[in-house]
């Protein structure tokens, strides 16, 4: 029994980052709508951000073995991390101009199972026949909320998707890294080069900028790196079969924020497609730990 204690803990404590993190990222999302509708551009918005992201990480790096501790060998990993890191944010603040942001979030939590049918071929995993029926309902779910035989399929929903799929390649290229990279040396390429290459594009469609949008963009940010800090943390914490359910407060705060910040009111058909996802990807989480078990 006492065994069991300290397991016990860390599932708390990674449930309580996972919990953290996940609102922060949501809150990022909601502020990144605000100012894209408030017809600044993406670009510019993840330029700024990026120059905050990036003079913060300079500093930490300072203060902890300076430019030594990210050395690094891996030059395209990092560099096709950069192009994945930067299209992801990208076509999902774009497509939040006109998107509602539960309805965004809800297509975007396609990628669990995008990355459990990628895991096959690229890092040999078994996945059987009750997974992969998991992962096709899941895929159901979305079709749901994007009503592809309804006449009303957005540009924005399939730029939705391209986002996730964008995150799906961070998250695998970034498990292929983390084999001989820190997490710190993972995060800082992707955040030099993202912030490089949108300050460069920046200049063509930069235009001024109030000071307390530029405090938006700040908070941004920062919500971003704390709660990236949070979900990195809560995967080290806690077991990942424990703690992967919680990640779905997305959705609740996507509606929440959605909702509170912008009025917005999913329609019936974005509710059957979280309740679709919800439960296709819980159902993955117990197979998981049925087979861990």
């Amino acid at each position: 029994m006492t065994a069991l204690m300290p397991i016990k803990s860390k599932n708390i404590q990674g449930i309580a980052f996972m919990l953290i993190g996940v609102f922060l990222m949501s809150s990022m999302d909601a502020v990144g709508k605000f100012l894209v509708q408030a017809d600044y551009s993406v670009i510019q918005i993840l330029a700024i951000r990026g120059m905050f992201n990036l003079t913060i990480l300079l500093g930490w790096m300072v203060t902890h073995g300076g430019f030594g501790s990210v050395k690094t060998k891996q030059y395209k990993g990092h560099g096709l991390r950069i192009i994945f890191g930067l299209l992801a944010p990208l076509l999902f603040f774009m497509s939040l101009k006109h998107l509602p942001l539960a309805e965004a979030t809800v297509i975007f939590f396609v990628s669990p199972f995008i990355m459990t049918a990628l895991s096959v071929p690229i890092f040999k995993e078994k996945v059987g026949p009750h997974r992969w029926g998991a992962i096709f309902v899941g895929f159901a779910g979305v079709l749901i909320v994007m009503q592809p035989t309804s006449g009303l399929l957005e540009l924005e929903a399939f730029m939705v998707l391209g986002a996730s799929l964008s995150y799906c390649a961070i998250m695998l290229i970034g498990r292929w890294l983390g084999t001989t990279e820190s997490t710190f040396t993972i995060i800082f390429y992707m955040t030099l080069g993202t912030a490089t290459i949108t300050g460069f594009a920046s200049i063509f469609v930069w235009q001024p900028i109030p000071l307390e949008d530029v405090g938006l963009i700040a908070a941004m940010a920062v919500l971003s790196l704390t709660g990236n800090i949070c979900l990195i943390k809560s995967f080290r914490v806690g077991e990942v079969g424990v703690i992967t359910p919680f990640e779905y407060t997305g959705l609740f705060w996507a509606v929440t924020l959605g909702y509170l910040v912008f009025a917005e009111i999913p329609a019936a058909h974005v509710w059957t497609g979280v309740a679709v996802i919800g439960a296709s990807g819980l159902y993955l989480v117990y197979r998981e730990n049925r087979l861990k078990r």
